[in-house]
């Protein structure tokens, strides 16, 4: 049963609607992680991109309905993450610069950590907007650039490549000095399986091996879903391990920071198992994953214009607690996942996966 989303609905009175863990996993409740897609529109059209690409944004009574929201919550939490997704965000400046902005003057208020991030195209990140983004205290981005194959893989909507004006607003970004920009930037390589061209990191060394400010994140392509995805040469579960373990060998040995060495605790926790995390969307909708948007599960609410936010309790439950599996319990890594790492394998594709033992739990 849907209801309005008051102040008890995900705090201590939440308990009676839980399924009992093996372990109590209460370490997230102190965490406010609300993920803003302003737009679904993007001005790309990537070969593998699972998603449509509406071009309507948040209308001011959604965009209302969510701030009075976040003015509501904030103050209840130790941490506040605003996490900036799309479509592609930066199409929606104005958005982001007045959402941040309420969130830091209650950040002032009440004292709570802030922390903000943005998974971006980087199209449109040039030092202006980057100075202009940080200063709302968005520090952390992800942005994607697929290796000498890029342009063919991410294209402009205009067909044009966008490669070039990528890498020069990262290079006039790692110009910024460190002292006064403390910023980390994900460079996202999504590979294929034929992707076996490691010259592609020794440019990247070259332009930003030095500035421990960016770090390469490997990862394989994957069928989200979409007609463009089918056309790849997409690696299967049981080579994808292997190919993305030879690229991060090569980055190891040439120097270049890695993402894909993040061991610390908690590190594998996806962001959808946070008990109050949600996905506010352009058209309204309320989701957990942002992969998953459109499915029936991942339907958690919606912006209604006259109660505000609406939340059905009991699909947050299903995400965002998970029982710790016998096997687990003897595992030396399960302070990095809690068995949590990965809502959607086990409430959509109706399996876990777990990272360490490379296997498929059924």
């Amino acid at each position: 049963m849907m209801s309005g989303y008051i102040s008890d609905c995900l705090g201590e009175n939440f308990s009676c609607i839980q399924p009992k863990p093996i372990l109590p996993q209460k370490f997230n409740w102190d965490v406010f992680m609300a993920t803003l897609i302003p737009t679904e529109g993007c001005n790309f059209q990537c070969s593998y991109c699972h998603k449509n690409h509406p071009a309507a944004s948040m209308t001011r009574d959604t965009l209302d309905r969510i701030e009075e929201y976040i003015t509501a919550q904030a103050p209840r939490y130790k941490q506040v993450i605003l996490a900036w997704f799309g479509g592609e965000p930066t199409l929606c400046k104005d958005t982001v610069l007045e959402v941040s902005n309420i969130v830091q003057n209650l950040q002032k208020q009440y004292g709570f950590h802030y922390a903000a991030n943005m998974t971006t195209n980087g199209y449109l990140l040039n030092d202006k907007l980057f100075r202009q983004f940080y200063q709302a205290g968005i520090t952390s981005y992800q942005i994607t650039i697929d290796g000498w194959n890029h342009d063919k893989a991410r294209p402009h909507v205009s067909g044009k490549g966008t490669l070039q004006t990528i890498i020069n607003n990262l290079a006039s970004l790692s110009k910024l000095p460190p002292a006064e920009y403390s910023f980390h930037i994900t460079l996202r390589h999504n590979i294929l399986a034929d992707d076996e061209d490691y010259s592609w990191y020794d440019y990247l060394y070259r332009l930003f091996g030095h500035d421990k400010r960016f770090a390469v994140l490997v990862r394989a392509v994957g069928d989200w879903g979409g007609e463009g995805v089918h056309s790849l040469s997409i690696l299967h579960q049981d080579t994808k391990d292997v190919l993305v373990a030879k690229h991060v060998a090569y980055l190891d040995k040439i120097g270049m920071s890695c993402h894909n060495h993040r061991n610390g605790a908690l590190a594998q926790v996806c962001y959808a198992s946070y008990p109050h995390s949600m996905v506010f969307r352009a058209n309204g909708k309320i989701g957990k994953c942002t992969v998953a948007l459109d499915h029936p599960q991942n339907q958690l609410g919606w912006v209604d214009p006259e109660k505000g936010i609406v939340i059905d309790p009991e699909v947050n439950c299903r995400w965002s607690f998970s029982d710790l599996k016998p096997e687990c319990r003897s595992c030396r890594n399960v302070l990095r996942c809690m068995n949590m790492q990965c809502k959607k394998s086990e409430i959509i594709d109706g399996k876990t996966v777990c990272l360490y033992r490379k296997s498929e739990c059924v």
